[in-house]
């Protein structure tokens, strides 16, 4: 897999993504709001933070429940960026059973989710949220550590099990590092 032809197609998705602008402006909610209406927005942007940080930690931990427990039974993925052909849908647990093996192989990994933009509308919402992980590998190739750092476009809708992610777009900026420590976990290297 070629990083820069993957990092041409990451900005090629940035730049057609329509949504929100970079940044949130204060207040995010009316001073004339209800309390009620406040305090479910804290709630909400709460849960739909937790959401996110669980994301990553969840590879991190190897903690496939929790990783599982962030997304809707389907899920919409994109990840043109790094190893994938544009936008998919399928089941969350074939997601699940997919990323397992990628994991299995490295010896650590460090990934930073947090939100960066949180938008609700009602039972649904859109996030902007760091991408920032680090991958391990101890290699003869060169050195043990792959960085990609970017952005998740999430977008998420209210279940009765609470805030879950139905949609996943990855944008890298850049990667740092050993490719190959990504390409041999990904089984694209010998």
């Amino acid at each position: 897999m070629n990083p820069f032809k993957s990092l041409a197609a990451a900005l090629a998705v940035s730049a057609v993504l329509t949504g929100p602008g970079l940044a949130q402006e204060a207040p995010l909610v009316a001073h004339n709001a209800s309390q009620e209406t406040q305090l479910r927005l804290l709630l909400d942007r709460e849960e739909i933070g937790q959401v996110i940080v669980n994301y990553g930690l969840a590879f991190d931990m190897q903690d496939w429940k929790l990783h599982r427990s962030v997304f809707t039974d389907e899920i919409q993925m994109d990840f043109t960026a790094s190893i994938g052909d544009g936008l998919v849908t399928m089941k969350a647990d074939d997601w699940v059973e997919g990323v397992k093996p990628f994991f299995s192989k490295l010896e650590g990994t460090q990934h930073i989710a947090m939100p960066l933009i949180i938008e609700i509308d009602g039972d649904e919402a859109y996030v902007r949220s760091l991408l920032n992980a680090s991958h391990h590998l101890r290699n003869d190739r060169g050195g043990n550590v792959q960085t990609m750092v970017g952005y998740y476009d999430n977008w998420l809708i209210r279940t009765e099990s609470g805030w879950r992610i139905t949609k996943m777009v990855q944008t890298i900026t850049w990667n740092e590092g050993n490719w190959y420590v990504f390409e041999k976990a990904a089984g694209l290297s010998e």
